[in-house]
């Protein structure tokens, strides 16, 4: 079955579904039908500001540990503390960024 939507229509379903944490189609069964079905796919909304900082500090650590490398390949000594400060930002970002999209629980 298919159903054919404006797209500012599209777009309003879309964000309640995933306000819901449905996703599209699970979303539509769910209003028609009072339930999701079996087979919903669950999404946890996402908050997008909480995200993009996250990304942003792993984008910084990933340019610390591209400075690390760069200089142990030059033949240069890297200290200690700043490898594993650079290995527990990673650590803590990829963390934070797995909290925010509800998959904190796989690693």
């Amino acid at each position: 079955m298919s159903i054919r939507l404006l797209p500012d229509e599209h777009s309003a379903i879309e964000q309640r579904a995933r306000a819901a944490g449905l996703s599209f189609a699970s979303y539509l069964r769910a209003c028609a039908l009072g339930s999701a079905g079996p087979r919903a796919r669950r999404s946890p909304p996402i908050n997008a500001e909480l995200l993009a900082h996250a990304v942003a500090a792993l984008n910084k650590v990933g340019s610390n540990l591209n400075q690390i490398a760069r200089a142990l390949n030059a033949g240069q000594a890297v200290g200690a503390y700043e490898s594993v400060a650079a290995l527990a930002d990673t650590r803590s970002a990829v963390l934070r960024i797995l909290e925010i999209v509800g998959r904190a629980n796989r690693l």
